[in-house]
């Protein structure tokens, strides 16, 4: 015998590559935080309207809790809608205060007989 360790046979093929990793693949994000966030951009370009930015903000809130992968479009949605009912509620306060305004200016107003 010689003083060299014995010849190792060469390794399979399958032997470099190991076993095959999968990898786990998030699901798209599903329609609530889709429609939410085109509901906002909708309203934002649109105009004003009260229906939109409300059914949008519900389904933003919803899809946070129901789709995790469509997290940051239904922030978007959340945030656009959000402004756009926050607009709502100031144009009704201004309105309601210039209504009231006048309604109480109109009564101070009268001539003393």
């Amino acid at each position: 015998m010689s003083g060299y360790p014995p010849a190792q046979q060469p390794h399979s093929p399958q032997a470099y590559y190991g076993q095959p990793v999968y990898m786990a693949v998030a699901p798209p994000p599903r329609g609530k935080s889709i429609a939410s966030m085109v509901l906002g951009l909708v309203s934002v370009f649109f105009g004003f309207t009260l229906i939109l930015p409300l059914i949008g903000f519900i389904m933003g809130l919803t899809a946070l809790k129901s789709e995790p992968t469509g997290r940051g479009m239904a922030v978007t949605g959340i945030i656009l809608n959000g402004l756009m009912l926050l607009g709502w509620v100031v144009l009704v306060g201004f309105f309601l205060l210039v209504v009231v305004g006048i309604g109480a200016s109109s009564v101070n107003t009268g001539v003393a007989a």
